[in-house]
């Protein structure tokens, strides 16, 4: 079991390499990736509150996400702060006991999940959000 958040964790550290490789050659971004690295980076953020309330709180509701948007930036300086941002989610993920992967909450649409869902549908939402930038700046 600690291998799978192992894999997890190192899926998210993967990825500000990914994508700056991915995005590196593309400058200025197209306003259709700066839109869906900002919303990368927002759903870093949101994800790590999410983890927090969890891990704090024990059965917590987590009502559906509202999409606010972060402040619009320009390639570089959203590259940056989505550094940010996933430094601080695979911190916590990091210091995480095994009893931690396994609290849980209801989410409004999923039901009742547990830190290792809410971190494996992000996972996956990673990548997809990835192959869409891929697509975006033709590449």
């Amino acid at each position: 079991m600690l291998d799978n958040y192992r894999d997890l964790i190192d899926e998210l550290l993967g990825a500000p390499k990914a994508l700056r490789d991915l995005l590196g050659s593309a400058d200025p971004l197209p306003s259709a990736a700066t839109r869906l690295l900002a919303d990368l980076r927002d759903r870093d953020t949101a994800v790590l509150a999410r983890l927090q309330t969890m891990t704090r709180e024990h059965g917590v509701f987590l009502p559906v996400a509202v999409d606010i948007p972060g402040p619009a930036s320009d390639g570089a300086a959203l590259l940056d702060e989505f550094d940010t941002a996933r430094g601080e989610l695979v911190s916590l993920l990091m210091n995480l006991t095994l009893r931690d992967w396994e609290r849980t909450a209801i989410d409004a649409t999923a039901g009742e999940i547990t830190v290792a869902d809410e971190v494996e549908r992000h996972v996956e939402f990673d990548e997809a959000q990835r192959e869409r930038l891929g697509r975006a700046i033709g590449g």
